[in-house]
């Protein structure tokens, strides 16, 4: 019996063990990753050991994909370096360069992805997603072809990918950052994108977070066209300054909501065009040639509790758009507004008029564009300004803020650049507080001394 029962038992702990054994391979050359992507029994994680693994490769089953430091898969001259074709996939702790012209890094077909610290270089695109949902792309490093070859691709691409995410990752030099492109509920938070032509970029897609995150030295820190319902919040564009180039371009938008973004010294701060029915509120926008302009078809927008701080022009509108700037009677605060509230309450005592006349002359006669910034264009906006006869040119704030706009927000920078907003008040308020403090330590010491000696 005990004979039987210990045979029972073994012949068990054969099985086990074999499966214990099946579920996890290392590998350590091209050939035996290869065997192990092609095994027909299961393997529920493959660890790739140092090394170069060259070739184009296929991941059709559920598994986790993970490398030591310096595993690196280099793909040749055509096709996806990585192909993920099964749902719940995993990748992690890879570096992938290679591949076709045209092609990715790493290409996702199956749901669920999750593909994390990974360093993909030398490639086309990235990261590339479609027909698939669920993903979630998570603190890579990417960037494209190297030197100044114009034919890029784009660091992350959604393609019809709903539900998908894309957080924490740093992306430098490509064509476009993360392009969300037919793929509604995404979100793109706490990234880092730097020399892109557009740092994110939406196309047909709806309910999309944009969020915490930072775009410098591109054409456009934003593309968003021919979306609804996005909601860019608490992003940091700056540094945008190529000719044309904005911090945000707002182009077929409509019901989105913008707030408390940071958008400094781009070459426009905000860019509008046939977008309605938006939200603009507690943004700050500082040193940009042109604040905010409304394009032809931007109507029905609300834009209230925004600071408009040393931009060379703070608003620019086409004659014929109806927007609102305030919300229940409070507007927006101006840096060249003057400061008259003889009733010392929240509102400058007479309203802000901005436009300007050049802007919509010029559209009409194009060469006139050689005075733009003219001291004699600057007097002559000025003086309209403050003129009380009325204007169609001009948009009107009937309730400009004497003082700026609260206003918190966070940056994704790792260079101390900007942090956490503060209120400088409350800040004030802790220093006096820690003074007073440390003094009476060093009063009550300084009397104990004294009543001991």
């Amino acid at each position: 019996m005990y004979y039987r029962s210990g045979l029972f038992f073994l012949f068990f702990w054969v099985l086990l063990a074999g499966k214990v054994y099946a579920e996890e391979l290392t590998v350590s050359n091209t050939e035996e990753l290869f065997q192990a992507l092609s095994y027909d029994r299961e393997i529920t994680a493959i660890k790739l050991k140092p090394g170069e693994y060259v070739g184009n490769f296929i991941v059709s089953e559920p598994v986790h994909i993970f490398g030591e430091k310096g595993a690196k898969l280099i793909g040749p001259n055509n096709g996806y370096v990585l192909t993920v074709e099964s749902s719940d996939v995993i990748v992690e702790g890879l570096q992938v360069e290679g591949g076709g012209s045209q092609n990715a890094g790493i290409y996702v077909k199956g749901d669920r992805a999750y593909i994390h610290h990974n360093e993909i270089k030398n490639v086309f695109h990235g990261i590339y997603a479609r027909d698939s949902y669920g993903h979630r792309f998570e603190n890579n490093v990417i960037t494209s072809f190297p030197g100044d070859r114009n034919y890029k691709g784009y660091g992350i691409y959604f393609v019809s990918a709903p539900n998908s995410l894309a957080v924490g990752n740093y992306i430098h030099d490509t064509q476009d950052g993360i392009y969300v492109s037919f793929s509604d509920f995404c979100e793109v938070r706490e990234n880092q994108m730097i020399r892109a032509r557009y740092g994110v970029h939406t196309m047909d897609s709806k309910n999309i977070l944009i969020s915490q995150n930072e775009v410098r030295e591109s054409i456009n820190g934003l593309m968003i066209m021919q979306s609804y319902e996005v909601f860019i919040i608490e992003n940091f564009f700056y540094l945008n300054t190529a000719k044309n180039g904005t911090g945000m371009f707002i182009y077929d938008t409509f019901d989105s909501k913008i707030s408390s973004n940071m958008i400094k010294g781009n070459f426009k701060g905000i860019l509008m065009e046939n977008a309605q029915r938006n939200r603009l509120e507690f943004n700050t926008i500082l040193e940009n040639d042109t604040g905010l302009e409304l394009r032809k078809k931007s109507n029905g927008n609300t834009i209230s509790f925004n600071n408009f701080l040393e931009n060379t022009n703070q608003i620019i509108t086409d004659k014929d758009n109806v927007n609102q700037f305030n919300k229940d009677n409070f507007g927006n605060f101006y840096s060249d507004h003057g400061s008259l509230n003889l009733n010392n309450d929240d509102l400058v005592d007479f309203a802000y008029k901005s436009g300007n006349i050049f802007y919509n002359i010029a559209k009409q006669e194009p060469l006139l564009q050689v005075f733009h910034q003219s001291p004699a264009v600057n007097l002559w906006n000025m003086v309209e300004q403050y003129t009380p006869m009325p204007s169609d040119s001009f948009i009107v704030d009937e309730f400009p803020l004497a003082k700026p706009a609260p206003v918190n927000w966070k940056s994704v920078s790792s260079k101390g650049e900007v942090g956490e907003g503060r209120d400088f008040q409350g800040l004030q308020i802790f220093i006096f507080m820690c003074v007073l403090l440390g003094s009476t330590l060093i009063l009550f010491t300084l009397r104990r001394a004294r009543y001991e000696a």
